[in-house]
């Protein structure tokens, strides 16, 4: 009886393992990342908005490259255009490293400037599917600011 339930109790793991097994292929992945952006430049709590596409990179794309737009919704009109660099670890852990340029209003003028980003987010995937927490923090010449929200994406 114990060999039977012991060979039971493999055979389930085997097959655990199988159903479970997740694809990471990111062939495609288009992703928005909702959050909020606490006290940015001495304002109230404001909306932050991210989308970003990446083409993987390489035989299990791992790595992808992409482009990134973000914007805060607040007064001074936040906006960025980057460069996206990620990657997938295998336990759905990502990071990504966007460089890009920022545009501004500042008391009536527009201003450009040079701002990186760096995301960090888990993914629980749901067949092409993906959803989980993310942080931001973005660098900019004289500010700090980060979101704190939610990643969703799908791979195609």
């Amino acid at each position: 009886m114990k060999k039977i339930i012991l060979f039971i109790f493999y055979i389930s793991i085997l097959v655990g393992q199988i159903v479970h097994e997740h694809s990471h292929g990111h062939n495609n992945e288009f992703g928005v990342g909702l959050g909020i952006v606490p006290g940015h430049e001495g304002e109230e709590n404001n909306l932050g908005i991210h989308l970003h596409y990446v083409k993987g990179l390489g035989e299990h794309n791992h790595f992808g490259i992409g482009l990134s737009l973000e914007t805060i919704l607040d007064e001074h009109q936040h906006n960025s255009m980057s460069l996206l660099g990620l990657y997938h670890f295998d336990n759905g852990f990502t990071i990504a490293y966007a460089p890009g340029i920022l545009f501004s209003e500042h008391d009536g003028n527009n201003e450009t400037n040079f701002t990186q980003h760096f995301e960090f987010y888990y993914e629980f995937e749901l067949e092409k599917f993906h959803i989980g927490p993310q942080f931001d923090i973005g660098f900019e010449d004289d500010d700090i600011h980060y979101m704190i929200g939610i990643h969703l994406g799908v791979d195609f």
